[in-house]
């Protein structure tokens, strides 16, 4: 028997023009909110099943929901703490929404919390209407999703003997190194696109703008 599939979307301090599109991606998910997160759900009409923040951008809600109120001085951001809650919850399957934004250095500490689902085997994306992320350790097969373009980046190390067949631009047994933006911008030219590479990890970025 596979593993069962045990899912929840964490929602953090998005940019308010996308909060909507939030709405297509949450059904049958445990609803997690991270700190400002929960502003966002007050807007989409959704009570959180866990609200979880140090509340030092917003104030604690007055609910009946579960909450776990976070220290303001401490090492994870409040939406790496949700990560690992959930993971601790026993979550496998995590949607990370509102974690790509202005802020730069926001954004790459919800790559990391992606990366820190990839080293445990727990499949975790972030997603907004334009980006769809993902950390891989293991060969992948992927569709548009509605996204047109994908682009791949070694993580951390060289992404060693890289194959990528089913679009526009295709490579064998390359090493695709660090510091190399060589699969930048590539486009599907089948309905599919299978990459499969020796080791390493592959930042996969899907987008449409």
């Amino acid at each position: 028997m596979g593993t069962k599939i045990k899912s929840c979307a964490i929602i953090t301090g998005a940019p308010e023009n996308e909060i909507q599109y939030y709405k297509n991606h949450l059904d049958g998910r445990f609803i997690i909110s991270a700190d400002s997160g929960y502003k966002k759900c007050v807007k989409l009409g959704l009570e959180p099943d866990l609200i979880i923040g140090d509340f030092d951008s917003s104030e604690k809600p007055q609910t009946d929901a579960e909450t776990i109120v976070l220290p303001v001085r401490k090492d994870d951001t409040d939406t790496f703490y949700s990560v690992k809650e959930a993971v601790k919850r026993g979550f496998n399957d995590i949607l990370i929404l509102g974690g790509i934004g202005s802020r730069i250095d926001h954004t790459y500490d919800n790559i990391l919390c992606l990366n820190y689902c990839a080293d445990r085997n727990i499949n975790a994306v972030m997603l907004n209407k334009n980006n769809k992320i993902r950390v891989l350790t293991n060969d992948t097969i992927f569709e548009s999703d509605g996204y047109k373009y994908f682009s791949l980046f070694a993580l951390f190390g060289d992404c060693v003997d890289l194959t990528i067949t089913g679009a526009e631009y295709n490579v064998t047994d390359y090493t695709l190194t660090a510091d190399c933006p060589l699969a930048q911008s590539n486009e599907l030219k089948d309905e599919k696109v299978q990459l499969k590479f020796k080791s390493g990890k592959i930042l996969l970025i899907q987008s449409n703008d």
